[in-house]
């Protein structure tokens, strides 16, 4: 029995021996398999890792941006795109440089700055756009990004760049674009107000006049039409250039729009602003142009406003100027007026012949008056001109000086035109009828009427309607206007002549004309201006012109009629001189229909 117990009890010790060393076998088989796993992890981890920096160094490498780390001063990566950007060609010679040497020199001490505290973690990153410098010396323009790191276990700064030069050259484009012409490149409307303001701040500091000139051209709208845009530009661009040549440094010249130029002229302590400026800049528009087998002869409105005394604020400067510009344009054109506090009046008066004008026809309030012509040899009446009245219900009676420039502007030229020759004719015809003899009738004529078509219509339904012989008609042009575009009046002029009507050239003396052309024109008659007649018994050098105008006009076989002749001695000089008709108070001021037929009775 004993024995039995004893062999029980090893064999209990056994399987518990047994026991604990499956146990000790399946634990270290456990761990050896954790250790395993774990190794395993390991080694995914790593490879995981290393496809991950691979990945970024690509992803690094590949960027479109450029990326650069700098340590201790020192660049010490680059990717492709920025060896690319900076001219590198892949040498790496970036490396060893410092971020700053790529700056340039205008924003270096700023970046030198933002570098030192990202090296000195004070700031963890910065943004901004500035100027670089290539390896080759050429700057552009970037967006940069600085960033404060940990690369290979140091402090580090990387840098990341765009080239944003292009954005920024279309930036500029339409910055300029949006200040300045597409037609003649100065500044436009906007810019010159910006221009305007800071001369007048500069004014106010250092105590220095400004004076803002208002320029618009004189009749610019009929080459636009009959010409054409095409011939209209190169015009505004040819002008523009002849302005600039005679500007000073410190002015400027800017469009205004259409055919509207504002000249900002400042003085300053070596420059000071005079009418003697103001002249040239009317003689360069005076200048002929010849554009595309077109002699133009150009002139100009001018009005001006001085600064302090005229406004004190861009608008109200530029405002008044404009002012004083159509005043220019309603005393006959081509002549320049500086701004004065009654212009404030008139302008208002302006609008209000403006608004008028659009039912002046329809309300009947236009009329003619007629003031005859005498030929000094025959003491017979040869011919009336025919002068239009406005009857206006709240201004009264107003002269063509006052309205007429208005017509031409508003466009209602055409109808008003059309309406006086139509007028005329009729009423010649008429005192032909009643026995007065094959008289004739004068009508004034507008650059907005030399429209051929137009023109040539009415006149032929003027005629036509009447009975009126075309001899009997008679058209006249200053010589501005003739001379204005000579090959178009000459086409012109020339058809009027083939139906028989009479051409005479008005105002002579007063424009811009040469010999030659008058040569060239189709005329029948020369008329002095009434200003050479008026101090004839007090200037001699007048009594010179008047007889040299008489004798031109007669080598040129034309008839010669003598403008506001007033005084019995003006009526001999002209008869003794030879000249043919004169017109004027000395025998009969302008009358009514009514009026003048009286005239006519008394005088036979």
């Amino acid at each position: 029995m004993p024995d039995n117990k004893q062999a029980e009890l090893q064999a209990r010790r056994l399987a518990r021996e047994i026991s604990a060393r499956e146990q000790a076998e399946a634990l270290l088989e456990q761990k050896s398999l954790e250790l395993f796993n774990q190794a395993l992890e390991r080694e995914r981890a790593a490879i995981a890792l290393r496809e991950s920096e691979e990945r970024y160094r690509q992803i690094v490498e590949l960027s479109p941006d450029a990326i650069l780390i700098e340590i201790d001063e020192k660049i010490v990566f680059t990717n492709h795109a920025a060896r690319q950007l900076f001219c590198d060609s892949d040498t790496n010679y970036l490396t060893g440089k410092s971020l700053l040497s790529l700056s340039d020199a205008t924003c270096s001490q700023r970046v030198a700055e933002e570098l030192q505290h990202l090296r000195n973690g004070d700031h963890q990153c910065s943004e901004s756009e500035e100027l670089a410098v290539r390896l080759d010396g050429n700057t552009f323009e970037v967006a940069v990004q600085r960033i404060s790191l940990t690369y290979n276990g140091k402090n580090a700064v990387q840098m990341i760049a765009r080239d944003i030069s292009s954005r920024k050259q279309l930036e500029h484009q339409l910055a300029y674009q949006a200040t300045h012409d597409p037609l003649t490149g100065i500044p436009n409307r906007m810019r010159l107000l910006g221009i305007l303001s800071e001369a007048l701040n500069f004014a106010d500091r250092y105590q220095f006049p400004v004076w803002v000139a208002f320029l618009d051209l004189d009749r610019f709208k009929f080459i636009n039409d009959h010409y054409g845009h095409r011939v209209g530009d190169k015009l505004l661009i040819n002008l523009t250039t002849r302005l600039q040549a005679i500007m000073r440094k410190t002015d400027t010249i800017g469009r205004y729009g259409g055919d509207e130029f504002i000249l900002v002229l400042r003085a300053g302590p070596e420059d000071s602003i005079n009418a003697v400026m103001v002249e040239r800049i009317m003689a360069a528009v005076n200048e002929p142009m010849e554009i595309d087998g077109h002699h133009l002869q150009l002139s100009c409105s001018l009005g001006l406003a001085t600064y302090p005394d005229d406004g004190a604020t861009p608008d109200n400067l530029i405002e008044n100027a404009d002012i004083a510009m159509y005043r220019a344009k309603e005393s006959g054109r081509n002549q320049y007026q500086f701004y004065t506090q009654q212009m404030n009046q008139q302008h208002l008066e302006r609008s209000q012949i403006e608004s008028a004008l659009y039912k002046v026809l329809e309300r009947n309030e236009l009329f003619l008056a007629y003031q005859p012509q005498l030929d000094l040899h025959s003491g017979q009446v040869k011919g009336v001109e025919a002068l239009l009245r406005w009857q206006h219900p709240e201004l009264g009676l107003l002269t063509p000086s006052r309205f007429i420039s208005i017509a031409e502007e508003s466009g209602l030229i055409g109808s008003i035109g059309k309406w006086i020759i139509k007028q005329a004719c009729n009423q010649c015809a008429q005192w032909q009828k009643a026995g007065l003899g094959k008289l004739r009738v004068a009508v004034n004529l507008s650059v907005r009427q030399l429209d051929a078509y137009e023109l040539f219509s009415t006149v032929e339904d003027a005629l036509a309607e009447s009975g009126l012989a075309p001899d009997c008609l008679e058209l006249e042009l200053t010589e501005t206007l003739m001379m204005f575009d000579l090959e178009h009046t000459l086409g012109v002029l020339n058809k009027l002549r083939k139906m028989g009507v009479g051409i005479a050239v008005d105002d002579f003396g007063t424009g811009f004309s040469s010999f030659t052309f008058i040569k060239r024109l189709p005329l029948d008659c020369l008329k002095i201006h009434q200003s050479f007649i008026q101090e004839l018994a007090d200037r001699e050098d007048n009594k010179i012109i008047v007889r040299t105008f008489i004798q031109l006009a007669h080598n040129l076989k034309l008839r010669v009629i003598a403008e506001g002749v007033e005084t019995p001695y003006q009526r001999e000089f002209l008869y003794a001189h030879g000249c043919d008709e004169i017109q004027g108070y000395v025998f009969c001021k302008p009358l009514l229909v009514e009026e003048l037929d009286v005239w006519f009775k008394e005088r036979h």
